[in-house]
């Protein structure tokens, strides 16, 4: 425990001096000036003429009530002269969201459309998660990191609503760059395995497969979070034209739960889609990265400061053990 400066933990309470100063003051200073016998009489007759406390004792009892004030005071202001080690337990938990913003997701097989509803159920996914890092990856033809892993996952919501396949410079989709780039992202934060969850609106191939397979032997698991139907339909998009293919054919997305199955199992995550429950997800988060988690938790180390006002409050009882007989707090304030 190191001795540091004077630190005030409720600094707001030192205002109280204040009201304090402004009433008591006047009484000290009256007992100096509103005797009318002091300024008829020599101060050596004062004594034998004047019934009650001299001036002397009268300021004296002011001083004590003002004293008594400012150790209340100070005590409740909350002085401190040192601080003390205090741990702070984090879980090294970390997960990469890497969100789809091809043109697939204006699809609007799900009403309103794919987009705004993966768009909501991320939200609910960053507000539920209580600890570890996140991260955020969106992609098409290339990746993007749009957040490093941070703890502060409001930084993230602040962007979702800025999420559109207009923002994005080129269309595509390459699902496997993406989660390369996710991994990358963990391993600069210094994580040796995390989660990487994959917002989609489109069916990945064998690459993406084989990526994630990939992943999942280095510790970075693939859980995956569709939204769109089987069904699927045409891509309006927010101009109101339909999406075509290079022969002018109007294109219908279609989901294909077969491969979608195949990248959750191969990326040993699980898989979703936007209508599942957000708790469902945050629980069913893969426990073998959990108990990794877990067994590598540590203890961070902070500095908080020592509430020392106790300290000033035995003072203030010993004054108020002398003013406990009735009526002298009355006597005092005279």
């Amino acid at each position: 425990m190191d001795f540091l400066f004077l630190h005030w933990l409720r600094p707001c309470w030192l205002l109280a001096f204040l009201p304090v100063l402004a009433l008591l003051l006047p009484l000290t200073l009256q007992s100096w000036h509103d005797n009318a016998w002091r300024k008829a009489c020599d101060p050596h007759l004062l004594p034998h003429l004047l019934v009650g406390d001299s001036t002397r004792l009268a300021v004296a009892k002011k001083v004590l009530l003002l004293l008594g004030f400012l150790l209340a005071i100070i005590a409740l202001a909350g002085p401190c002269y040192k601080t003390i080690a205090a741990p702070v337990f984090q879980l090294n938990t970390a997960r990469v969201i890497v969100f789809d913003l091809s043109n697939a997701q204006w699809a609007n097989d799900i009403p309103p459309n794919r987009l705004t509803r993966a768009r909501f159920k991320l939200l609910d996914l960053l507000q539920a998660l209580q600890e570890g890092q996140t991260g955020l990856v969106v992609f098409t033809a290339q990746p993007f990191v749009v957040s490093p892993l941070t703890y502060d996952t409001q930084t993230i919501v602040n962007t979702v609503g800025d999420l559109s396949p207009d923002i994005m410079p080129l269309q595509g989709y390459q699902l496997n760059t993406a989660l390369l780039e996710a991994q990358r992202v963990l391993e600069k934060a210094g994580a040796h395995n995390g989660h990487i969850v994959v917002f989609t609106a489109q069916n990945p191939n064998a690459v993406d497969i084989s990526t994630a397979k990939m992943l999942a032997k280095k510790g970075f698991y693939t859980d995956v979070l569709y939204s769109g139907t089987t069904a699927g339909s045409t891509i309006t998009t927010p101009q109101g034209t339909l999406a075509k293919d290079e022969k002018g054919n109007i294109i219908i997305s279609r989901l294909d739960k077969t491969s979608l199955t195949k990248l959750a199992q191969a990326g040993h995550g699980e898989l979703w889609s936007v209508d599942t429950p957000i708790n469902t997800i945050v629980h069913s988060l893969n426990p073998k990265l959990a108990a990794k988690s877990a067994s590598k938790s540590h203890a961070a180390q902070t500095r908080i400061w020592l509430d020392n006002g106790y300290i000033w409050l035995w003072p203030l009882l010993i004054l108020v053990l002398c003013a406990f007989r009735r009526g002298r707090l009355q006597e005092l304030l005279k």
